[in-house]
């Protein structure tokens, strides 16, 4: 209500007096008329309505954006030149309570004779290996059992990761490699026992296509027996075969303290199946090695 209660002007009244004049006209109006309809229960079921609807459309439009971020997630952002980028990656996103991964020191091995290495590459394509392997090996510090770290990547191939503490070494094998051409087999030995070097191989596949290959070498100590464990997974995808393998420190004959089903829960784990997409469509290592059939 305003507050000016002085006279108008030539004897007319005020604002407020014209106010409760009207007041006291809209009263006798209606006076022995029947309440009126209670407003509230209808407003309560349209507000209702309206933030339902509202919902909806903020659903819809969540969904819209899901599925173009899902569309857009074609590589992840590793690598340069004019190769897909991708905007972002469920191995390497981060949240605003994420704490910056620090950068994991290499572990270097000089090369064999006649061996190359990741020195050998040119620079851009260095960098894009490295990167991809710290992302990974910061991946298989998440899914690995905390006994196999720290996981670093060895400097001399981009398949080669390394885990182990306390002077304990357990080499991993991360390898996403082109398939040959057609007519040509993989190299890869068959799964053989070998009793006289106390070698044991044990293999299957599981239902989505995946060999689980568990090996253990076995030696004899002056009191007792020792045994090494390893296990080696390969399966295909998309034009590459991938392998993925832990094995136990030979030196001092202590196995890798990863399970089968362990490393079989590692390789079914989206993140890591991203890093397999990616290297698929962005090779880094060559084809694999074969015999031709004759």
């Amino acid at each position: 209500m305003h507050v000016f209660t002085d006279t108008s002007p030539g004897g007319e009244p005020g604002r407020e007096d014209q106010e409760l004049l009207i007041r006291a006209a809209m009263e006798r109006a209606t006076e022995g008329a029947p309440p009126p309809p209670d407003l509230v229960p209808g407003a309560l079921v349209q507000g209702r309505r309206r933030r339902a609807r509202a919902r909806a459309a903020i659903g819809a439009g969540v969904t819209a954006v899901a599925a173009l971020g899902v569309l857009g997630a074609t590589l992840p952002v590793w690598g340069g030149g004019a190769e897909p980028v991708r905007k972002w990656s469920a191995a390497s996103s981060a949240t605003a309570t994420d704490v910056p991964r620090a950068a994991r020191t290499p572990v270097h091995i000089e090369p064999s004779p006649g061996e190359s290495s990741m020195a050998d590459l040119p620079a851009a394509e260095r960098a894009r290996q490295e990167k991809f392997q710290q992302e990974a090996a910061a991946l298989f510090d998440e899914l690995l059992p905390k006994a196999f770290g720290p996981v670093r990547p060895v400097d001399l191939d981009v398949s080669r990761y390394q885990g182990g503490s306390g002077g304990l070494v357990f080499p991993l094998v991360f390898s996403v490699r082109p398939q040959a051409g057609p007519g040509a087999t993989p190299a890869d030995p068959p799964c053989t026992s070998v009793p006289e070097k106390h070698l044991r191989c044990r293999e299957a596949t599981t239902p989505n296509g995946i060999t689980v290959r568990s090996v253990s070498v076995s030696e004899n100590g002056e009191k007792e027996a020792k045994t090494v464990t390893g296990t080696v997974l390969t399966f295909e995808r998309g034009h590459s075969s991938v392998t993925l393998s832990v094995g136990g420190d030979d030196k001092a004959m202590v196995s890798a303290p990863v399970t089968s089903a362990q490393l079989l829960d590692v390789a079914q784990d989206a993140r890591f199946l991203e890093l397999v997409y990616y290297a698929d469509v962005r090779p880094m290592e060559s084809s694999e090695h074969v015999v031709r059939g004759g």
